[in-house]
């Protein structure tokens, strides 16, 4: 039987200015891939410049992390853009990231949408065309970070981009299977994530709030650096997944 991998991922890069987001620093040395906000919904040159040197000190690889330009909502309110603007800003962000990437002799490894852009893309023929477009047209060799459920997933099969399918055992799950966000991250039990881990990469399924089984196929679990006790948890699924056989590339 083959042995079961996974990618450890987070979403980072996410201050601006002075004011500082996340736990860049203590989580870094724990993932295997990255996604840095492009200065759209967080972010900004010197602190993307920061995090891709800090990425490269750590041999982490990294990917873009658009999204809405809509720093005050974080990225986490609706904006109904046409599609052709929408291929513009990912575009444009991809190239502001890469930029710093370039500087440092890194790749663009992957590419993943945040906030709302997210299950815009995810789900809308025309967005999700335009993303994938986007994505093509810069380079046909990024890969796409998404939930294998979606209809982009199918678009990007269509078109020959390669997806790294993801899950996120640091949320939970409404009875649709969807993820509910909060605005307002606060402390989780670390052995609660660590199970949810578990069952996504040993037994492909997450569970609902009132556990409701959905499947799932997850080769990235992605986790959320705004968490407060987010190193906590991290260690704690490494450890569980460890001493469960599964190895983390």
């Amino acid at each position: 039987m083959e042995k079961k991998t996974v990618m450890f991922n987070a979403d980072m890069s996410e201050g601006f200015g002075n004011y500082q987001f996340g736990n860049d620093e203590e989580l870094m040395p724990y993932m295997t891939i990255v996604n840095f906000a492009c200065g759209f919904h967080a972010g900004d040159p010197v602190i993307m410049n920061k995090s891709v040197k800090l990425a490269a000190k750590n041999g982490v690889k990294v990917g873009a992390h658009p999204g809405f330009r809509d720093m005050q909502g974080f990225g986490r309110r609706m904006i109904w853009l046409s599609p052709e603007e929408l291929y513009c800003d990912v575009l444009y962000q991809l190239g502001a990231l890469d930029a710093f990437l370039k500087k440092e002799n890194m790749k663009l490894n992957h590419i993943c949408p945040h906030g709302k852009m997210d299950p815009l893309v995810s789900e809308n023929k025309n967005y999700a065309e335009a993303f994938a477009d986007a994505v093509y047209d810069y380079d046909p060799k990024i890969k796409i970070l998404l939930e294998s459920k979606c209809l982009l997933k199918q678009i990007c099969d269509e078109r020959n981009i390669e997806v790294i399918n993801v899950g996120y055992p640091d949320v939970e799950y409404d009875e649709d299977g969807e993820m509910i966000i909060e605005t307002q991250k606060h402390y989780i039990n670390p052995d609660e994530v660590a199970q949810r881990a578990l069952h996504m990469i040993k037994d492909g399924y997450y569970e609902s709030r009132k556990n409701r089984k959905f499947q799932i196929k997850a080769e990235a679990l992605c986790f959320h650096g705004d968490i407060p006790n987010c190193v906590e948890i991290v260690k704690t699924v490494r450890k569980l997944l460890t001493e469960n056989d599964i190895n983390i590339i």
